[in-house]
């Protein structure tokens, strides 16, 4: 109670930093001082680790982050006795808000694949800029793993899904990650793959071992390139002939581009054979025998 008046006393300026952390402090309590927070727009992190924060201590912090002027750009709430309930509220609260960059609810095993479907809501979130979340020994398992890698689809800011510890999530888990960083389904579906995650458990990849190699290389190369080379070289690695059927209705105007590209692709170092050269004259002899007049044509016009 003393710490929830001084918070809310003119003797305190406005903080950017709060830490409360192993304390075990009860859910009513915290509620209190979480709610004291809201004299601070300008706090930017919030440590409250190692506490007894239930369904008290999260409507109140969702109605803080509800808050217009909120500022709030990391958030650590390991350890705590956060519910399902507890989560959605914050889900909601954090989607409408969009300035939380690290989020931490590691150690909070009551929450089910309920909660974590929630927290899916927050990743789907046109405006989130969260870019590392953890959700470390909270026995996650394969449904959401799935629930995570489906909300990531779309998804262009999130780097680091700590997920260490979470022994249930088998094969299939794991394969969804793959699909996601990887869509080797087409050209078109490799391309829209999500090119951004690059960790799933942070700062040391304890699981690795028991990725499939496929995901494995992935994340690595989400890791070590910028996006679009990211791109190029799953494209490169995972389709060996482009058909380029789908590119004639726009007749050879494409083509350059086309070309264009596969020059910026041999610039890209990989650990295989680009055989560029071979790629481009594919793409040609594709282009003149589906439209040879046109190819006439246009060498014509040259002349």
């Amino acid at each position: 109670h003393s710490l929830s008046m001084a918070l809310q006393g003119r003797t305190i300026k406005s903080l950017k930093h709060f830490t409360l952390t192993e304390c075990h402090i009860d859910d009513g309590h915290l509620g209190e001082v979480v709610s004291s927070l809201s004299m601070h727009p300008q706090l930017e992190g919030l440590r409250l680790k190692g506490n007894g924060m239930g369904r008290i201590g999260t409507t109140a912090l969702a109605n803080i982050v509800l808050r217009a002027a909120t500022v709030l750009r990391k958030v650590d709430l390991s350890n705590n006795n956060i519910d399902d309930d507890g989560v959605e509220q914050l889900a909601l609260a954090l989607a409408r808000n969009g300035t939380l960059q690290n989020f931490d609810l590691s150690l909070n095993s009551l929450i089910t694949i309920r909660g974590w479907r929630a927290i899916s809501t927050l990743l789907e979130a046109p405006n989130s800029n969260l870019q590392e979340l953890s959700v470390v020994r909270n026995e996650i398992d394969d449904d959401g793993a799935v629930a995570f890698a489906s909300a990531l689809a779309n998804n262009c800011a999130l780097k680091t899904l700590d997920l260490r510890s979470n022994t249930s999530i088998t094969n299939k888990g794991w394969r969804a990650f793959s699909k996601l960083l990887c869509d080797t389904s087409s050209v078109k579906a490799t391309y829209l793959s999500n090119h951004t995650l690059s960790s799933l458990s942070y700062p040391v990849d304890r699981h690795r071992h028991r990725m499939p190699s496929d995901l494995v290389s992935s994340l690595d190369l989400n890791r070590d390139r910028r996006k679009t080379h990211a791109a190029i070289v799953k494209i490169l690695k995972h389709h060996v002939h482009f058909d380029m059927h789908p590119l004639f209705e726009w007749d050879f105007k494409l083509l350059p581009l086309f070309m264009k590209w596969m020059e910026a692709a041999r610039d890209c170092p990989t650990d295989f054979d680009k055989d560029i050269r071979r790629r481009k004259l594919s793409a040609l002899y594709q282009f003149i025998r589906a439209m040879p007049m046109m190819y006439v044509e246009a060498c014509t016009s040259v002349i």
